[in-house]
């Protein structure tokens, strides 16, 4: 297929292929509402850069949605080895009372510890952990070199081990 969609438009991908999309990003996901973002984020992506010489759409989209799933695990992943005191549990739906305490007072730290930083450090650890840039957005953003985002992320990191009183085992 020579054309960037079926029929020229992409609602026809959305309506043929939503719910397999969805399904593949279940499978490596198991939350629908993650699946969901992914499924959104696929098909945006799709919008937005559509690709030429799609020879089966089925596995195009298959793939893409397994990528961009598998990255969304690397993303949670990548949090809670920052913070694995963060680890204890996944958020229910509804909290208990105790477990909402729990992350009340959770947040209560990281905010803390976020507030010992320096700006640069704290502006880049939010950026990197929190808002999950990556280190050349960083470095665009705030005006600086990818080599003083790393190093300003690597002191960051190492006070807020210190600050809440966790080691961990990264790769930014």
């Amino acid at each position: 297929m020579t054309d960037a969609f079926p029929d020229d438009s992409p609602d026809a991908l959305v309506r043929l292929h939503g719910a397999l999309v969805f399904r593949v990003a279940y499978r490596v996901l198991g939350d629908r509402a993650q699946a969901e973002d992914v499924q959104q984020d696929v098909f945006l992506r799709l919008i937005e850069a559509p690709p030429q010489d799609v020879q089966s759409w089925p596995a195009y989209l298959t793939a893409a949605a397994n990528r961009r799933a598998i990255d969304q695990l690397r993303q949670v992943r990548r949090w809670w080895q920052l913070l694995p005191q963060w680890r204890a549990q996944a958020p229910s739906a509804a909290p208990s009372a105790e477990q909402a305490g729990i992350e009340h007072q959770r947040a209560r730290r990281l905010r803390a510890a976020l507030a010992t930083l320096s700006a640069r450090e704290a502006q880049c650890f939010t950026l990197r952990y929190l808002q999950d840039q990556e280190i050349g957005e960083i470095a665009l953003a705030l005006g600086l070199s990818t080599n003083n985002v790393n190093v300003s992320l690597h002191r960051a990191r190492r006070r807020m081990e210190a600050q809440l009183g966790e080691t961990t085992e990264t790769t930014p």
